[in-house]
C-alpha cells in the first residue's frame, strides 16, 4: 500500500475487518457501492455487526460511512480491498487447479489462507500458476 505497511494494517482491521473489506470490495465493483444489507447477506451476518464494522473501517479511513447511505471505499480502502480479493484469487486457483479441491471448499480454504500468508507469499504462490487467458501474470 502506499504510505501504509500492510501488515501493520493487517494486524490493526484483523480478520473480520478484511472479510468485511473484501466483500464492500466485490460490491462496489459489481454495484458501485455497497449497502448494510448486501453485507450482511453476502458475510452471513446480523446488520448491527455490519453497523459496528462500517464504524470501524470508517474511523481508520478506509469506508466513507454515513447511516443509511452507500458505503464506498476511500483510495486506501481500495487499495487495500484489491489486495484482498486478489491474494483469494490466486488461493482459490490454486486449491482448485493445483490442490484439487472442489471449488466450495477450495473457497473456504482460500478464506483461511488469505488470513495467514502473508501477501508477498500469496504472489510468489501465483508466480507458479498459469495465468488465466486473456490475463496478465501476477
Amino acid at each position: 500500500m502506499s504510505s501504509c505497511n500492510h501488515t501493520e494494517l493487517s494486524k490493526r482491521i484483523g480478520r473480520s475487518g478484511e472479510d468485511y473489506l473484501e466483500a464492500i470490495g466485490h460490491l462496489c465493483h459489481r454495484n458501485g457501492a455497497a449497502q448494510v444489507s448486501d453485507i450482511a447477506q453476502m458475510l452471513g451476518v446480523k446488520k448491527p455487526s455490519v453497523t459496528a464494522a462500517m464504524r470501524k473501517l470508517a474511523d481508520q479511513g478506509l469506508i466513507e460511512y454515513h447511516q443509511y447511505a452507500p458505503i464506498v471505499l476511500t483510495a486506501e480502502g481500495r487499495n487495500y480491498a484489491e489486495r484482498v480479493i486478489h491474494a483469494h484469487t490466486i488461493l482459490l486457483r490454486f486449491m482448485i487447479e493445483v490442490a484439487g479441491l472442489p471449488p466450495e471448499r477450495a473457497d473456504e480454504a482460500a478464506c483461511s489462507m488469505e488470513h495467514i500468508l502473508t501477501y508477498e507469499e500469496i504472489q510468489t504462490i501465483g508466480t507458479r500458476l498459469t495465468p488465466p487467458a486473456g490475463q496478465p501474470e501476477f
